[in-house]
């Protein structure tokens, strides 16, 4: 009885002892290859390139300011996001020499981030999305890993390291795919209210948005509705307006109101653009080229373009029949 015990004392310890030393193997290991993921002092950085199969952008740090292509002022809000995630990447789990291997076979959207001090490449990697988890091939390493950024759960590093240019160009209001939109919702001066709602498949429908409206007959035009999703890709905003939202939303101000849009993506974001008629003073005409547009909660109206806003004001008539 007594061996068996201390026989038993013996495997025991073992098995200790071998889950310790492959605790403490796999801790050195994701040490080790943290470094070839999150960059080590995010201030040395003074260039950054980011490109995909669409486009190309290149960011330039002169003094203490960013340049897109080094000639135009950006977004600081984008690149301090960029530099702050790539400071903090961490790994979740390592893929062995196959899955590395197999990097260019996953489906994902792929693009290549490189960080530059002068000419001296601090750290580069290729990055996909994949199903929604992103996964990060080092230029320098076998291994494949999928990556995280603490404290940020349900972060897109697929859009904090977008390789658009138009993502990091000031006066961004905001920069959705079609894909990523599952909702929008159209209320006009007219009184018509409608709605498109799309699925995780791309499938969309078009639905009354008040009791007052109804659809036309027929089916809607599948190309039109998907020109719609798109039209949220980079849009921009002219500059603020000095004029309150208070200002706009009183009753007095009623009919200068030419329209409500709003959407709702899949990962919870929405925006509301209330969209007024500008008018340089009380009793001229309206502007022709830009409206005040109230942006969510935001308490001052922004001037936006009509390129942006024509498109998404027409009537639910626009999206039956052919075109």
């Amino acid at each position: 009885m007594q061996n068996r015990r201390q026989i038993f004392a013996v495997v025991s310890l073992i098995l200790v002892l071998l889950l310790v030393f492959l605790f403490v193997k796999s801790w050195n290991i994701q040490g080790r290859e943290s470094r070839k993921v999150a960059l080590r002092d995010i201030s040395l950085v003074d260039r950054i390139v980011l490109s995909d199969s669409y486009h190309s952008t290149e960011l330039m740090k002169i003094d203490d300011s960013w340049f897109l292509f080094g000639t135009e002022l950006v977004n600081p809000l984008a690149t301090d996001q960029l530099l702050t995630a790539a400071g903090r990447l961490e790994i979740v789990s390592i893929l062995g020499s196959e899955g590395h291997a197999a990097f260019d076979s996953i489906q994902g959207d792929l693009r290549i981030v490189t960080f530059f001090r002068g000419e001296k490449v601090l750290l580069s990697y290729g990055l996909k999305n994949v199903a929604g988890k992103f996964l990060l091939k080092p230029a320098d390493s076998e291994s494949s890993f999928y990556v995280t950024v603490p404290g940020y759960a349900g972060l897109d590093l697929s859009r904090v390291f977008s390789a658009s240019p138009d993502y990091y160009r000031d006066h961004l209001l905001m920069d959705l795919r079609p894909s990523e939109i599952s909702i929008i919702k159209i209320d006009l001066a007219s009184g018509e209210s409608f709605c498109f709602i799309q699925d995780r498949e791309g499938n969309i429908r078009c639905e009354p948005g008040n009791e007052h409206t109804v659809l036309p007959h027929g089916e809607p035009n599948v190309l039109s509705m998907q020109l719609l999703f798109s039209y949220f890709t980079s849009f921009r905003f002219e500059q603020r307006s000095g004029i309150p939202a208070d200002s706009l939303r009183g009753s007095a101000q009623g009919e200068l109101k030419l329209a409500t849009i709003g959407l709702e993506t899949f990962s919870g974001e929405s925006h509301s653009l209330q969209v007024f008629s500008y008018h340089a003073t009380p009793r001229s005409e309206p502007h022709l080229f830009k409206a005040l547009v109230l942006h969510n909660e935001k308490q001052e109206a922004i001037f936006v373009n009509y390129i942006y806003l024509d498109v998404l004001m027409r009537s639910l008539s626009h999206y039956f029949g052919e075109k």
